[in-house]
């Protein structure tokens, strides 16, 4: 196999993990796909894992409907076609989302009477840190969708993909059509495959800047609030659970750290692809 089949395959894997799917069970479906129908013990041997694994993840498969498998000794299993499988997923999860604004009303009201009424609100900076992929990529839409004003996201190419497959773009197109801005500050250096004037479309920015980043951060400021991670990790699943990001709304951070988006603004130079803003509001 080609180095960039290995890769493609690698990315595979690692976005069918998006899709409530371990390592083992996207490498065994990914496997089934390749073989077509085959037994346990054929799966088992071609991939390397002993038959209890194997079975553990043809169970999940099937119960994700991935796969399926006959009632006869052996069983034979099948693939189910990639398309209809993770619709399925999709379908699932919308379901839940439905179920989740159902409820919403009643739960708040119901949480609401635990709270205290002599609580005296608080002006002290709060500090807090967000773990967990899916987590962060929900505060900095929230941060977005709470702001007014201009927000700065310095980031990495890669985040910034990742970013155009969560909500986060169209959190951006409504805050634009307030009346805001939302700059991106990114690497000038990246891989040539990638669509870059795609990638800035999807995000509906109002400006994309690049040049060398000091570091492999992540920053969103906004004129009162400010999120920072450490170096970010190029894994490109969406569910990865070692990203973490600091959270404050420290006068003095926000501030310090908006000098800092405003000093690469002027040493950064706007990323030479023609994006007109009509195309913003058509979307």
């Amino acid at each position: 196999m080609s180095g960039n089949n290995l890769s493609d395959r690698e990315e595979i894997i690692s976005a069918l993990q998006d899709f409530e799917l371990e390592k083992a069970d996207a490498v065994l479906y990914l496997t089934l796909l390749q073989t077509g129908s085959a037994t346990i013990n054929t799966i088992s041997a071609k991939i390397g894992i002993d038959k209890g694994k194997a079975y553990r993840s043809i169970h999940k498969l099937q119960n994700l409907g991935f796969a399926t498998a006959t009632f006869s000794t052996p069983a034979v299993c099948h693939a189910v076609e990639p398309e209809k499988a993770l619709a399925s997923i999709i379908e699932k999860k919308e379901e839940q989302i439905l179920g989740m604004q159902k409820t919403l009303k009643d739960l708040t009201k119901k949480i609401s009477q635990f709270k205290n009424p002599h609580e005296v609100v608080s002006h002290i900076p709060t500090f807090y840190i967000i773990q967990g992929r899916p987590n962060v990529y929900t505060r900095i839409g929230k941060l977005i969708e709470e702001s007014t004003g201009t927000v700065y996201i310095v980031t990495t190419i890669d985040d910034l993909i990742r970013m155009s497959y969560t909500a986060i773009p169209e959190k951006i197109k409504l805050f634009r059509k307030s009346g805001n801005s939302v700059i991106l500050i990114t690497e000038v250096e990246y891989d040539e495959k990638i669509d870059i004037a795609e990638i800035v479309t999807t995000l509906k920015a109002t400006e994309i800047r690049v040049l060398k980043l000091p570091s492999k951060s992540r920053m969103i400021v906004t004129p009162n609030r400010l999120m920072m991670s450490g170096s970010v990790n190029e894994s490109k699943s969406l569910n990865y659970e070692m990203d973490s990001a600091f959270y404050t709304n420290s006068h003095e951070m926000v501030t310090n750290i908006s000098t800092f988006c405003k000093h690469l603004m002027t040493t950064s130079k706007p990323l030479e692809i023609e994006v007109i803003d009509s195309k913003y509001d058509k979307r």
